[in-house]
């Protein structure tokens, strides 16, 4: 499922401007490159996780984690670097905000340095380069007291980071930090988007501080200085040898073991040719192949009894895509259970560079209802024998929308996040009750209508915590005042169990628990979810009183595991849909 193509646009369209912040961090062309390249290999291998989350912001963390991580300064700015007196925390926070052009939680994120601590380098480096270089600040003269924090306003953290000749990914000139509203050009799939405001940020005027336009100025002009550096061939080279050894060792060393039945393995292998060969050409005539550049599927019909196994994102190769209305290629695909597949026109698909979010779908446990938003932004469930559709009465929010399906597919849940209220439908009423309160999530929903609901805030006074959940149940006739716990236990989801009793939940390290969901108590074994060094995604829903389902991955596929909760044991599911589905694609009806 590796979308090497889509790899290679994007390391060809931002390849040279993640280099020239490699120069400024660096001083040298050869280690500013050598640092660039580093980065990106490094998260390419997790291309198909990163892909639709957006990858220009995983490059830019691993970039300035690895150089600000480094030990024995391998990186001195060289006599003479704009930036070379500067400690390499200061010259970090000089290049993510004024070069990168992020807003200070946006660079808090990226370079993993508090916001505070940000504020302080910038003023460190105003103050160091007002004596090195006072030419730069000549017609601003510093102000009394502390100089104030970077410019925050939109049109100005905008800066622009790939020249539009050198971006076929965005041949519109897009800027690499585009906000919502700024009246920028559009970006492309891969733009950074803005971090989301804390809570209660650090206070910092309107306007920057005295000099800040020329530094800017200045910064972009030593970026420029960079020779042209074409990473994509490396990298590429790189990310694809890793598997290539992968697989050679592997081979080696069933070889080594079979040493004596040679003749035979070269049979295998013959057999197992000739076998790939037959499968490439049934998928070459097969139109319902998955794949990038596949012919596009048949519209959804008007009624489908076929249950839904899971769906994914369409891809348009050579079209720009719209993801409020997007062509045929880049909607939404439907795969059932007897391997048939339709495309979904009447919904969102793919990234939205105005939010910053990637346009959701769900699918009930069933297979025969799906819920997803329209080109004009309500959120629909669909139910796929009869062809009814039914509307969520919800406002959409500004935060991420999450749904959850009660396993029935009767009740379904909307939530956005930290946006606010939340809202479930009863699909068989076509009545939508709204959950208020401040940063609530529905985390799960029962089949009578019992809702597991998550309400965070920031907390000063718990020690340890900078912020707390209250986990409660509510609806359907039950109401519990709720408990306390650590938001990182919900982190990875959770599943609530046929008896509407047991909440599945996985721990900051890894391991699967199961809670009560009325008194917060723990019991059974927790076992670890580290099966082949897999790491967790997401808890998907129980199997059976007894089993939980987990998504897994590897950094390159995706695995579904089912845990015992009694005994703690795991094993792979065993439903073919593991051979197909990417990092974030919904799952409807399992094989039984």
């Amino acid at each position: 499922m590796s979308k090497s193509h889509d790899l290679s646009a994007f390391l060809a369209s931002y390849g040279p401007s993640f280099a020239r912040t490699a120069y400024l961090l660096t001083g040298d062309a050869d280690k500013a490159r050598e640092l660039a390249t580093a980065a990106l290999v490094s998260s390419c291998r997790r291309w198909s996780a990163i892909r639709y989350h957006r990858p220009a912001d995983a490059v830019l963390r691993e970039l300035y984690g690895r150089f600000l991580g480094a030990t024995g300064a391998p990186w001195p700015a060289p006599e003479g670097h704009l930036l070379a007196g500067l400690a390499p925390r200061t010259r970090a926070a000089v290049a993510v905000t004024f070069h990168d052009g992020l807003s200070l939680p946006h660079a808090a994120v990226i370079t993993g340095l508090w916001i505070g601590a940000l504020d302080d380098e910038l003023r460190r480096a105003r103050a160091q380069l007002r004596t090195t270089h006072p030419t730069l600040f000549e017609n601003h003269p510093a102000p009394p007291g502390n100089p104030a924090a970077p410019a925050e306003d939109p049109a100005d953290l905008a800066e622009e980071r790939v020249d539009p000749s050198e971006d076929p990914a965005n041949p519109s000139g897009g800027r690499w930090g585009d906000r919502p509203g700024s009246g920028a050009a559009s970006a492309s799939l891969w733009t950074l988007a803005p971090a989301p405001e804390p809570a209660a940020p650090t206070a910092a005027p309107q306007d920057g501080a005295p000099g800040d336009q020329a530094l800017r100025a200045a910064l972009l002009g030593l970026a420029a200085g960079m020779p042209r550096a074409d990473l994509a061939e490396t990298v590429l080279r790189r990310v694809t040898a890793r598997r290539r050894i992968r697989a050679a060792v592997w081979t080696s060393a069933s070889l080594g073991l079979v040493a004596a039945m040679v003749a035979t393995i070269v049979a295998g292998l013959s057999a197992v040719a000739d076998r790939v060969d037959e499968t490439m050409a049934r998928a070459t005539s097969d139109p319902g192949t998955r794949g990038p550049g596949q012919e596009v599927r048949d519209p959804l019909p008007a009624a489908l009894p076929d249950p839904v196994r899971f769906a994914y994102p369409g891809y348009c190769r050579d079209a720009e895509a719209d993801a409020r209305a997007p062509q045929p290629c880049g909607q939404w695909v439907l795969t059932t259970r007897s391997g048939t597949e339709w495309r979904l026109p009447d919904a969102r698909a793919g990234y939205d560079p105005a939010t910053g979010e990637y346009m959701p779908l769900a699918l009930s446990q069933d297979g025969h209802r799906l819920v997803y938003q329209n080109p004009q932004g309500r959120y629909l469930v669909h139910d796929l024998p009869t062809g009814v559709v039914k509307g969520i009465d919800a406002t959409a929010g500004d935060g991420e929308a999450h749904i959850r399906s009660s396993p029935d597919g009767r009740y379904f849940a909307l939530s956005f996040g930290d946006a606010g209220d939340s809202a479930v439908l009863d699909f068989r009423t076509g009545t939508t009750r709204t959950v208020r309160g401040k940063d609530v999530e529905i985390l799960a929903v029962h089949d009578d209508g019992t809702r597991v609901v998550a309400e965070r805030r920031d907390t000063t006074a718990v020690p340890g915590h900078a912020s707390v959940s209250t986990l409660r149940l509510d609806g359907g006739g039950t109401r519990t005042k709720g408990f306390r716990i650590d938001p990182a236990l919900i982190e990875h989801g959770a599943a609530l169990a046929p008896d509407g009793r047991s909440l599945a939940l996985v721990t900051a390290d890894d391991r699967l628990v199961t809670m009560d969901a009325r008194t917060g108590r723990v019991t059974g074994p927790r076992p670890r979810l580290d099966v082949d060094d897999l790491e967790v995604i997401r808890v998907e829903r129980w199997l059976s009183r007894d089993k939980v389902l987990v998504r897994l991955w590897d950094q390159e596929d995706v695995y579904l595991v089912q845990v015992n909760v009694r005994t703690g044991e795991s094993a792979d599911l065993g439903d073919s849909a593991t051979e197909w589905i990417d990092y974030s694609d919904p799952i409807g009806a399992l094989e039984k």
